[in-house]
C-alpha cells in the first residue's frame, strides 16, 4: 500500500512512513501479515576482526579511484539466488567492477 501510494504521489498529501501506514491498515482490519522472515545475506562472526572506518562516513572523492566502495545484493529467481556485488568509485558514483554468482564464497 504505501509502495502504490508513492507511485501515485497525490498532490498536496503528505504520504506517511511506510510504518504508519501499515499500522494504520492494521488497525483498520485489512493488514496482510508478511509470510517471509527477513532473511539478511551478513553472517555475524563474532572473532572476526573489526575493520578501521577509513572513509569517516565521507564517499566524497577529489580525483577518480581514489576511494571506492562495495556491496553486496541478494536477488531471489524461480530457479535460486542470484548474488551481485559491485564496486563503485566515490568521485562520480561509476561502477568500477561487477561480479555475479550463485553462492557468496570468494573465487
Amino acid at each position: 500500500m504505501y509502495q502504490a501510494l508513492v507511485l501515485k504521489q497525490p498532490e498536496h498529501v503528505e504520504i506517511p512512513s511506510e510504518r504508519t501506514v501499515s499500522r494504520i491498515m492494521e488497525e483498520i482490519g485489512i493488514n496482510h501479515p508478511s509470510k517471509r522472515k527477513p532473511n539478511g545475506i551478513t553472517k555475524a562472526n563474532r572473532e572476526a576482526r573489526k575493520s578501521d572506518d577509513l572513509l569517516k562516513r565521507d564517499f566524497h572523492a577529489e580525483e577518480p579511484l581514489t576511494k571506492c566502495v562495495t556491496d553486496i545484493t541478494e536477488i531471489k529467481g524461480k530457479d535460486g539466488k542470484l548474488y551481485v556485488s559491485a564496486v563503485f568509485d566515490c568521485f562520480d558514483s561509476g561502477v568500477v567492477g561487477l561480479a555475479m554468482d550463485t553462492n557468496r564464497k570468494a573465487p
